[in-house]
């Protein structure tokens, strides 16, 4: 409970690390604790207690589940947490524990299924960040509306006397929640990117009339025109939360910056693009008890920005996140003495195409791309005016492309973005979570 407490008034109270070395220490004091009171109670990692971290295992997502039952401190069996987690998804009953962890399970965008764990101990750190850093008054009653594909009892943590919490399940659809939403009338509105704009259109057409302090996205890419329109229909700026089944890796600053939660996650970087310094997240959580997390790469792509934020904070601030390492797309080059000669590839950011849909003179309501190895970008577009839009993204891609020195694959076009039906049928998730921009190779 001290180091809850603790946590709340650094996160809400106290001004960031303002140093590198600042970080550097307090990371440092982290390490040192998880392998004095961690390390030792797992059978996995206790061998490496004493050992640098470059000689730790490299861990992901199908090692973390393969390796569940010897990695986690409480003495679970995979088996038996899968077994909790599933009947859970089946029932929607999300309270059964086992002992006093709480499990859930995560698909994420990969489609591959993962674990997480949380203790009393765990949850009441997580709490205290939360409301340390987006509860609007910390001592006046809130309200606060929780969209997600399944609850936990680490987001239930928030509830107390003076925080009444609503969890809205997605697996109901969004159309379903509005009458209860309007009657909740939450101060804090916290959802998915594509959630949050389905209400954002629900309150700009008059179903929906609520008036939140504070809206949070999280679980999904939260992309620029999604923010503006989120922004517009709530009258209020968009906060991010960048969590994953591993944990709280970035959090907006009051600045409005997304900030990497170097506090307590220490990240190493797997450079994917030397240009931007795009990267993937090799993360060490310095909090996590019941599942550790070491040495754990993440596949999404993080773009860093080197400036200084205006908020103080030290802490790596973050551009964008780009998706996942295996949709990131790439063009051959072209070699500029001879028209049309491949010279090798080079990566297209997502936000270059972000910006052909964007800035397209017809008006686009959602897209999906997909690119087939390097060989074709199929692009379905929802548009009320079909033919115009095709030459309009066709052009500013085209445009891109010479920018980019590359050559633009041949393009096909599609219309209309499949129900949310066949999405899920094909990912096996009833909510899936929303990929704009998909590689097949």
């Amino acid at each position: 409970m001290i180091e809850a407490i603790n946590t709340l008034i650094a996160t809400r109270y106290l001004p960031p690390p303002r140093t590198r070395a600042a970080i550097d220490r307090l990371q440092a004091q982290g390490f040192a604790r998880l392998r004095r009171t961690v390390m030792p109670r797992s059978p996995f990692y206790a061998p490496f207690a004493d050992q640098p971290v470059a000689r730790w295992p490299q861990m992901n997502k199908a090692r973390l589940m393969e390796h569940f039952s010897q990695i986690n401190t409480a003495g679970l069996t995979r088996e038996e947490a899968l077994h909790l987690t599933l009947q859970a998804e089946a029932s929607r009953d999300f309270t059964p524990m086992i002992g006093d962890v709480a499990l859930g399970l995560s698909t994420g965008t990969s489609g591959q299924r993962g674990l997480f764990a949380s203790n009393r101990a765990e949850r009441r750190l997580w709490a205290a960040l939360m409301m340390g850093r987006f509860m609007p008054q910390l001592w006046r009653r809130q309200r606060v509306a929780f969209f997600l594909r399944a609850n936990n009892p680490l987001y239930e943590t928030v509830r107390n006397p003076l925080i009444a919490f609503g969890f809205y399940d997605l697996l109901r659809g969004i159309d379903a929640h509005i009458p209860a939403l309007n009657h909740q009338n939450p101060t804090v509105l916290i959802a998915p990117a594509q959630v949050l704009t389905r209400l954002a259109g629900a309150q700009t057409a008059g179903h929906l009339h609520i008036a939140p302090q504070q809206v949070i996205s999280v679980a999904e890419v939260l992309s620029p025109e999604d923010e503006i329109a989120i922004t517009r229909a709530f009258e209020r700026p968009v906060a991010q939360i960048y969590q994953c089944t591993e944990g709280v890796l970035a959090l907006t600053c009051k600045a409005g910056s997304l900030h990497l939660n170097e506090r307590y996650v220490h990240f190493g970087r797997d450079v994917v693009d030397t240009a931007t310094g795009a990267f993937c997240p090799i993360i060490t959580d310095l909090r996590r008890q019941t599942l550790p997390i070491l040495n754990y790469r993440l596949d999404d792509v993080l773009v860093p920005d080197p400036t200084p934020c205006a908020c103080g904070s030290a802490a790596t601030r973050i551009t964008r996140i780009e998706g996942r390492a295996d949709d990131m797309v790439y063009w051959h080059t072209r070699n500029s003495g001879t028209a049309g000669t491949e010279t090798g590839l080079i990566y297209v950011p997502a936000d270059i195409l972000r910006q052909a849909v964007a800035t397209a003179t017809a008006p686009i309501d959602d897209y999906r791309m997909q690119q087939i190895r390097q060989d074709t970008l199929h692009i379905t577009l929802d548009t009320p005016a079909f033919n115009a839009a095709c030459v309009s993204v066709q052009a500013n891609l085209q445009r891109a492309a010479e920018a980019l020195g590359a050559q633009l694959p041949p393009l096909t076009f599609s219309h209309g973005i499949p129900p949310p039906t066949q999405d899920q049928a094909r990912g096996g998730d009833p909510a899936p979570k929303r990929r704009r921009v998909t590689v097949q190779r």
